[in-house]
């Protein structure tokens, strides 16, 4: 499979050496004789080339980018940089995501690629101003820090055109839990070059049925058992939703698909997760951990902030439904379906939101990172469907980002919240995160609602706000941020 991840930013970086035909001084050159010459600024470039190149590669974020041959241009007084030049970039030309130059290169504009800089002085100020004018992408930084920044954004961008989803569906225009969902898929690939497949997903069941629960099934699930801290689950069923899994990932390669989401309503009401006894959580739970956008429900909007979570972070990120816990209550007051809500264990001081969903992940401390610990529970009172139990509680205060985007896939709501206890539930839709929300966990659902959002929320450890601020500056999306 071809992760979107693993995608890197080719940057070309160009040295342009301007070399006088002669000595001379004036009002904007100066400097003894011996250093105006043609051969001594000749010289005197292509030492400075080569340091440029060992500097960048000292410096530049290369698990973000892919540092392409540098080329060596020069051009003289009359400002102009001959064909014959530009001929030193043509080989690659068609690779090239962004151009790194050292100084101004007349012309580069007619190019048509991004174009950065990486300088203190003036210069980079006019030229990034001019190339934007022109309609050009164009970037400023004043050193490695900010550069690197900007390479992350543009890595993430290439990262989200390079996303196909396999969309299993009931194939209506929006799921029937998730109304804001976002439907416009032509939009989505305009904007963002996300690709899709629709698909009914009861062609899932060929998959399903050409996988057996063989030897390399059983020692999978035997591993994710003995693995556990405790299990509630028997080895028999926990193969049922590995199967599940990996005739996913056989449909996903069929399909050139890097990305997945799947109704839950609709599956659950055609009764073949009963008649096989699985449910998807598991799967969704080991794609985020494989670094690939996997969500619940068919929800287009929350996977939309998944993926741009992931990309950016290299996170794994839990996704779950939005419980408002009033102070001082233990019981959720809730008209129409009061048995899809347990009651926290705790009361707390202050209205606090709930996150609950099974669908917790292990390596929300980031893929380098080792994964928590978990538990394997049931989702069903029967006894089957395996999902993960990880406490996301473990850390005190722990700072976390929610997110979720419009129903248009224009627009991301993002807010700040710290971690207050986590609960594991006997079955269904577990575990519960508790959180303290900066500006009210009451307020933050009315603006979810009011702003055209939605419910679910992706979340990701520690505070990304201002990263995915300029994120959506480069991809193509505005942040709206909560507190």
């Amino acid at each position: 499979m071809k992760y979107a991840m693993d995608v890197k930013v080719n940057v070309k970086p160009v040295f342009s050496n301007l070399v006088h035909s002669d000595w001379w001084e004036g009002p904007c050159r100066v400097g003894v004789r011996e250093e105006g010459t043609p051969e001594f600024e000749r010289r005197v470039g292509k030492e400075q080339f080569q340091t440029w190149r060992e500097e960048l590669l000292a410096n530049l974020d290369l698990t973000r980018c892919n540092l392409m041959e540098p080329a060596y241009l020069e051009f003289n007084e009359s400002f102009t940089v001959r064909d014959s030049e530009f001929d030193k970039l043509a080989p690659d030309a068609h690779e090239v995501d962004l151009y790194l130059i050292t100084y101004r290169v007349p012309g580069i504009e007619r190019l048509g690629k991004p174009i950065s800089m990486i300088n203190l002085g003036p210069t980079p100020i006019d030229l990034i101003a001019y190339y934007r004018e022109l309609g050009l992408d164009a970037y400023m930084a004043h050193d490695y820090q900010e550069y690197n920044a900007i390479l992350t954004n543009l890595q993430v961008k290439k990262a989200v055109a390079g996303t196909k989803i396999l969309i299993l569906s009931n194939c209506e225009q929006t799921p029937a839990s998730v109304n804001t969902s976002c439907s416009d898929l032509v939009g989505l690939f305009k904007r963002y070059g996300i690709r899709n497949n629709r698909i009914d997903f009861r062609q899932i069941m060929k998959y399903f049925d050409a996988v057996p629960a063989d030897d390399g099934i059983r020692r999978e699930a035997r591993e994710l058992v003995e693995g556990a801290e405790k299990s509630g689950v028997s080895e028999e069923y926990v193969c049922n939703d590995l199967r599940l899994f990996h005739a996913v990932r056989r449909m996903m390669e069929d399909y050139d698909c890097n990305a997945f989401t799947i109704p839950c309503k609709e599956l659950c009401a055609s009764r073949l997760p009963q008649e096989h006894k699985f449910v998807p959580c598991m799967t969704h739970s080991l794609n985020k951990d494989d670094r690939i956008p996997s969500a619940c429900e068919e929800d287009l909007a929350v996977w939309m902030a998944m993926m741009m979570m992931m990309y950016l972070t290299r996170q794994s990120v839990f996704m779950g439904n939005p419980v408002l816990v009033l102070k001082g209550s233990k019981t959720p007051e809730q008209l129409g379906m009061p048995k899809l809500l347990t009651q926290p264990g705790v009361a707390f001081d202050r209205d606090v939101l709930e996150i609950h969903h099974a669908v917790p992940v292990r390596k929300m401390n980031g893929y380098g990172r080792p994964p928590q610990a978990y538990e394997l529970a049931p989702f069903t009172t029967q006894g089957w469907g395996t999902h993960y139990h990880v406490d996301m509680g473990e850390t005190p205060d722990q700072v976390v980002t929610f997110g979720r985007f419009n129903r248009a896939g224009t627009k991301m709501m993002v807010a700040v919240g710290r971690t207050l206890g986590c609960e594991f539930r006997p079955v269904y839709c577990s575990p519960a995160v508790y959180y303290d929300v900066e500006g009210g966990a009451r307020e933050f659902r009315q603006a979810l609602a009011n702003g055209g959002y939605g419910h679910h929320q992706a979340v990701v450890y520690g505070n990304h706000v201002k990263a995915l601020q300029e994120l959506g500056k480069v991809v193509g999306f505005q942040v709206e941020y909560f507190h």
